[in-house]
């Protein structure tokens, strides 16, 4: 058996040859690739319809949420002739400070005399002028109006 001996900086060239030749098949093999267009395709769309009346929630079957149900309006009642009172949404929670100057916590907003205030209640913003706080009431002006009306603690807070 003969060895042969080939220098490195042969080695070297032959190998960069070589990468050379594969680079060279690779790009040629991409251009073939790219010539050719894959088919495009076309992804369907769901259609979903939302009616209570037929069908159910398939993720909470049992779920009542989705009933139905219809009202009966009566045809013969008269115009509804209700009044609001925001009077009735407010309640003096408690009465506080000193003689010389007492605050009424009225539904969580602490006024003193002569104090505007803006009570939340629910959704709903009542307009309030403190006019004097008593021992065991409040003297309210309402917003808009000038109807002074009294707010007074309830019996187990006295």
């Amino acid at each position: 058996m003969r060895t042969i001996f080939i220098p490195t900086s042969t080695l070297k060239r032959l190998t960069v040859a070589a990468l050379l030749g594969l680079c060279l098949l690779v790009r040629a093999s991409d251009k073939s690739a790219a010539a050719v267009k894959p088919a495009e395709v076309v992804i369907p769309k769901s259609v979903f319809t939302d009616d209570p009346q037929s069908g159910k929630d398939p993720f909470f079957p049992t779920s009542t949420r989705r009933v139905f149900t219809s009202r009966i309006v009566p045809t013969n009642a008269g115009p509804a002739t209700t009044t609001f009172d925001p009077i009735k949404l407010l309640t003096l929670k408690g009465i506080s400070g000193t003689t010389a100057l007492p605050l009424a916590l009225i539904n969580g907003t602490t006024v003193a005399q002569g104090e505007t205030a803006e009570i939340r209640v629910g959704a709903q913003i009542i307009k309030i002028r403190c006019l004097s706080v008593r021992e065991g009431s409040v003297l309210l002006e309402l917003s808009g109006s000038k109807e002074v009306r009294e707010l007074s603690l309830r019996k187990e807070v006295l």
